[in-house]
């Protein structure tokens, strides 16, 4: 953990270093700062986004490997994103994000304590019975859905009796909830004060802070958690169908949380 971030290492050809694990990003991510001696390709049709806004063009580029340990990725594509603005905040060299394309056929489980994530890929035999034997105990731990709408996990909840759909991303440093929704979920969130935001790319932005008194995710109830409000319409998340808001770090990191994209289950334990 650095910060609030969690990074493993692997290695992009012969580059190795630390990553950030986001499942938060679609697919595999590398700074150009280490990887200048590839021909990128302009993606005419997209440009970069992030939780503070819209940037430049995406460019890409095609390693012939990534190794995350045993796990080896060959041709992955990868956008080019800088990330000097993590990087000095936080004071350690990363060399990419691991975005959720990556873990699409596998089980990840994050245990925060320990300081340990568990990785499994599931192959077809495996597709509709495999567990980790952590998950063997089922009063252990509550399940829910979630989708996955232009590769990111979302996950459905109520904030004042009101349904809400909240990205799950565990590389946001913070909880995130759309200032522009009804007053009714605003009402539940009691503003202390003003922080800046900063995300992948160079730019940054003042949003408030303040603590949501309770979400509701099944039957879970989930009381005073930190999060900040801003507008999230030019966000790396303004363009997905009903994105409300980002369960970050502060919701995750509360207990074990395992996720299965194969199945697309949430396990939060007990």
């Amino acid at each position: 953990m650095v910060g609030k971030l969690i990074l493993v290492q692997a290695r992009a050809d012969s580059t190795a270093g630390s990553f950030v694990l986001d499942t938060g990003a679609p697919d595999l991510v590398l700074n150009p700062t280490y990887f200048r001696g590839y021909t990128p390709i302009e993606a005419s049709d997209e440009n970069q986004m992030s939780v503070v806004g819209q940037g430049g063009a995406v460019q890409k580029i095609t390693i012939q490997t990534l190794a995350l340990g045993s796990f080896k990725y060959a041709n992955a594509e990868a956008s080019l994103v800088n990330l000097s603005a993590i990087e000095n905040l936080r004071g350690v060299k990363i060399l990419g994000l691991l975005g959720l394309a990556l873990f699409k056929d596998c089980e990840v489980i994050i245990d925060y304590s320990k300081r340990l994530i568990y990785l499994h890929y599931i192959n077809k035999k495996e597709a509709k019975t495999y567990a980790h034997p952590m998950l063997a105990q089922p009063d252990r731990y509550d399940a829910y859905s979630f989708d996955i709408r232009e590769s990111r996990m979302v996950l459905s909840t109520a904030i004042a009796d009101k349904k809400l759909n909240f990205v799950i991303d565990c590389a946001a440093e913070n909880n995130l909830i759309d200032s522009r929704l009804p007053d009714r979920v605003m009402d539940s969130i009691s503003i202390s004060g003003r922080v800046v935001i900063t995300g992948a790319g160079t730019n940054s932005i003042e949003a408030f802070s303040g603590t949501l008194a309770q979400l509701s995710v099944g039957t879970q109830q989930l009381k005073n958690l930190p999060i900040i409000v801003t507008n999230l319409e030019k966000t790396c998340f303004g363009t997905l169908q009903c994105a409300d808001g980002v369960l970050g770090y502060d919701f995750l990191a509360r207990s074990v949380v395992a996720f299965n994209f194969v199945k697309q289950k949430i396990y939060i334990f007990k």
